[in-house]
């Protein structure tokens, strides 16, 4: 936009008349536009821009609509038909809601243009805005918002025009329009006059200026930015025709999947291994835990990165690879469990930690026990590891032999009854063989004196200490010889003897 004087244009109407019937103009000498961008585009949908001082670009040509609205208010709206079918980024309207604050949202809902201008240009719903800044058509020095349909020069247009529109800072007013053109769905901005008396507001200094599709984003020749000039105009133009085979409203250009039609730009991303949005991401915002896979592409365990199809199995416990099975290949046995998951010996079918315990000498059930429940008399042996008789707690391998009439020691011979010397005492006989092998003693043998032995067990060995008999002594079994005896080497005892 090169910079050139701004001339401040007054209008006058006929009162009651839908048509301009006097038209004056005064130079005020106040503002230069400054040189600006020409043109821009394409967007995602294949618009573009270009301004009057584009080659090839539109010519400025303000036409007055013919209907006009007295009683809009502050941050107010209202809905209005358009006369005829408008193709705005792929969808069909007929009717527009036009805001005093300088624009136009297509369809009959949604609130009201706020008065605070989003820059970049940004909005919940379709829109088109010449002029998005704070004005107010309730000031008593506003003129007012005219609509309807018109014949102009480039054929017929739908139009909006906001006349000497005050802006609420009350520095002074602004006249422009939009033309929505049936014939080719494109859109033209007429600036008559944007000098608002003041720098802060000149030329679109406070306004957004340019169009808005949900879903594609903005085409915006710039905000806040004193861009704009008296006499100027913008002309917006879609691309090439629409094919849109699914009916989504999206041509096939920017449709990622122009045959469903639940894809397109902006659409709602599910997970479903489909790019819905068509941003050129999938699942976007579904893989929690960043491995590149999502539950819906298969991902099992979302919370592990290293869980996801195909993923190496490891002995854990989870199931990597989301196969549906867990720890596969690491279960040497069969039994159903690993080594990661409990099972003492993966070499043994018989033992897991749900195993029965048995009474085998080995930990069944894999609880770190040996045989438990197995040990009845509590003689810490077990049946099966040699105990012969596990309801007596004396019983058991190795244990001391005593006579209780068991094999205490479990070694298959129970001492109390057999005779080992062959003497003819048992050791628990009573009285009993006191050395069961040697068949020399038992009770009521002759016991040598001094040997050392008790071969009697009576439990001595005889002795002679104490006597003064001599080896010529010829004492017999019949000798009566009392306590006070006093034989000496010449005692010749015999059964007669009664020595004292």
């Amino acid at each position: 936009m090169s910079g050139v004087p701004l001339t401040r244009v007054i209008r006058l109407r006929r009162a009651g008349a839908s048509t301009v019937v006097a038209f004056a103009a005064i130079a005020v000498v106040a503002v230069v536009r400054p040189a600006s961008a020409d043109s821009g585009g394409p967007d995602g949908w294949g618009y573009t821009w270009s301004d009057s001082d584009e080659p090839g670009g539109p010519a400025y040509d303000y036409d007055f609509a013919p209907s006009s609205n007295s009683t809009l208010g502050d941050d107010d709206s209202f809905v209005v038909p358009i006369g005829f079918t408008f193709n705005y980024y792929g969808i069909d309207y007929t009717e527009v809601r036009v805001h005093s604050n300088g624009g136009i949202t297509f369809g009959s809902g949604g609130g009201n243009l706020t008065y605070n201008n989003a820059c970049p240009l940004s909005y919940s719903a379709d829109l088109v805005v010449p002029f998005w800044d704070d004005l107010d058509p309730s000031n008593a020095t506003s003129g007012s918002v005219y609509t309807g349909t018109a014949s102009t020069t480039n054929g017929t247009a739908f139009i909006v025009e906001w006349w000497f529109m005050q802006n609420f800072a009350d520095t002074g007013d602004a006249t422009f329009e939009l033309k929505l053109f049936q014939a080719d769905d494109s859109i033209e901005f007429h600036y008559m006059d944007v000098d608002l008396g003041s720098s802060s507001y000149d030329l679109g200094n406070s306004a957004t200026v340019g169009l808005y599709a949900t879903g594609v984003g903005a085409l915006s020749p710039g905000c806040n930015i004193a861009q704009l000039g008296n006499s100027y105009a913008i002309r917006f133009e879609p691309g090439p025709s629409c094919v849109d085979l699914d009916g989504d409203s999206y041509c096939d250009d920017v449709d990622c999947d122009d045959l469903d039609s639940t894809v397109y730009p902006g659409a709602f991303e599910t997970c479903d291994s489909t790019d819905e949005d068509c941003d050129g991401q999938v699942d976007e915002g579904y893989d929690g835990d960043g491995d590149g896979w999502t539950p819906c592409a298969g991902d099992c365990d979302d919370s592990s990165a290293a869980a996801w199809p195909g993923a190496p199995e490891f002995c854990n416990g989870f199931d990597d690879d989301c196969d549906g099975q867990t720890d596969e290949g690491w279960d040497v046995d069969g039994d159903g469990y690993t080594s990661c998951d409990g099972d003492c010996d993966d070499d043994n079918v018989d033992i897991s930690p749900v195993a029965p315990e048995q009474c085998n000498g080995l930990d069944d059930d894999c609880d770190v026990q040996v045989d438990e429940g197995f040990d009845a008399d509590g003689d810490g042996w077990f049946s099966c590891d040699g105990d012969c008789n596990d309801s007596v707690a004396t019983v058991y391998p190795a244990a001391p032999e005593v006579c209780d009439g068991f094999d205490s020691d479990c070694d298959g011979v129970n001492s109390d009854i057999e005779d080992l010397d062959g003497d003819g005492f048992a050791p628990c006989d009573d009285p009993g063989d006191c050395d069961d092998s040697d068949s020399s003693v038992y009770p009521g043998a002759t016991d040598v004196p001094d040997d050392g032995l008790d071969q009697d067990c009576d439990g001595a060995d005889a002795s002679t200490s104490g006597d003064d008999d001599d080896a010529t002594d010829d004492d017999d079994a019949t000798d009566d010889d009392a306590a006070t005896d006093d034989d000496d080497a010449t005692d010749d005892d015999d059964a007669t003897d009664d020595d004292d």
